[in-house]
């Protein structure tokens, strides 16, 4: 039988046959998507506000999950809240308080002190002082080592601390102007450098940069957390987000984020790098495979809460923030000022539930 005629019936036969063959034998199964997309949706949201007494700017916050305490730098002090009900358990003297690093397997805590440029040790457990130390230089963050048992009050030419002790180690020269620092727990510290859009690799045990990384694409990197499984450090920059191979300073990937980032956390058993932002909100970044990131949600905070912690037992996030006011100038032709509004200090819980 032919299929082709002169008339054109043929062919039209033809393809019909041909079509209801395609139908009948469906493609080759690599050729199909059916695997199940990949969950976006975090579930995510601002489930608990702590309102917290006192007045004064705020800084850097900080956890420990097991004892479920909160630690949070507020005016000249660091406030010490349940990290689940709110309720506060007790305070330390910080003057200019700027953060807290803790070493739960010393019982101690370390406060960095700007009025002063010094670290106030204190016991975790009573939250009573044990010693105060002057250092040569300013503090900012604060980051405790656990692989050489050092505290590192964060500054261009950093004054290291013995955890154990309290006694001045050494100082390093980071040769730039920090912002944050992790540990990767095995002998390396690294530090961003907001001026030189880089991040210092230091050995905390030689007290010395081995190398520094230089950022290409990142003015002012701030926010630095790490992936100890994959060897990936996270950036925070003014252009978005970056992860860097931390065994080489490679930048592996470059992400879009929030603007006005200031800190971050890493959930690793979810894979998600949380960015929080000046902008009143946490730009949430999946890693996809230890080379490829994509940002999949922007959870709603409030505007200021820039800083945070992520507590891996939990898996909430803690943002401390205020309400603010304008003030009109006396003189009409120069703009209000903002200050932040008496009694408003907040801590947000943003988790799921």
């Amino acid at each position: 039988m032919s299929f082709m005629r002169s008339d054109g019936a043929g062919l039209r036969v033809f393809v019909g046959l041909l079509l209801a063959g395609l139908v009948a034998c469906p493609l080759p199964a690599r050729a199909q998507t059916r695997a199940t997309p990949i969950a976006l949706d975090t579930g995510y949201k601002v489930i608990k506000k702590f309102a917290v007494a006192g007045e004064g700017g705020w800084d850097y916050i900080a956890v420990d999950g097991d004892s479920r305490r909160l630690y949070i730098s507020h005016g000249d002090v660091i406030q010490v809240l349940n990290a689940d009900s709110g309720k506060l358990v007790g305070q330390v003297a910080a003057p200019g308080a700027h953060g807290v690093a803790l070493a739960p397997d010393l019982q101690r805590g370390f406060t960095s002190n700007g009025k002063d440029k010094s670290v106030t040790v204190f016991d975790t457990r009573t939250l009573a002082t044990i010693k105060n130390v002057k250092l040569e230089g300013g503090t900012d963050a604060i980051l405790y080592d656990p692989f050489t048992k050092r505290v590192f009050p964060i500054n261009e030419k950093i004054t290291v601390l013995e955890a154990q002790t309290g006694e001045v180690a050494g100082t390093v020269d980071l040769g730039g102007d920090p912002e944050a620092a992790v540990s990767d727990g095995k002998g390396t510290v690294y530090v961003n450098l907001a001026d030189k859009g880089a991040v210092a690799v230091v050995d905390p045990k030689a007290l010395s940069v081995t190398k520094t990384y230089p950022i290409e694409h990142c003015t002012s990197p701030h926010s630095l957390s790490f992936d100890q499984a994959t060897e990936r450090l996270f950036v925070g920059c003014r252009e978005g987000f970056v992860a860097l191979d931390a065994t080489s300073g490679k930048v592996i990937h470059s992400s879009l984020m929030c603007s006005g980032v200031d800190a971050s956390g890493f959930d690793a058993e979810h894979k998600l790098v949380f960015e929080s932002c000046s902008e009143g909100v946490i730009s949430v970044i999946r890693q996809m495979t230890p080379d490829n990131y994509r940002i999949i949600e922007t959870i709603p905070t409030k505007l200021w809460a820039r800083t945070m912690v992520f507590d891996p037992k939990t898996k909430n996030i803690y943002l401390p923030t205020a309400d603010f006011e304008f003030i009109p100038d006396s003189d009409p032709k120069k703009p209000p000022q903002r200050r932040w509004k008496s009694g408003s200090f907040t801590v947000l819980v943003v988790g799921k539930k």
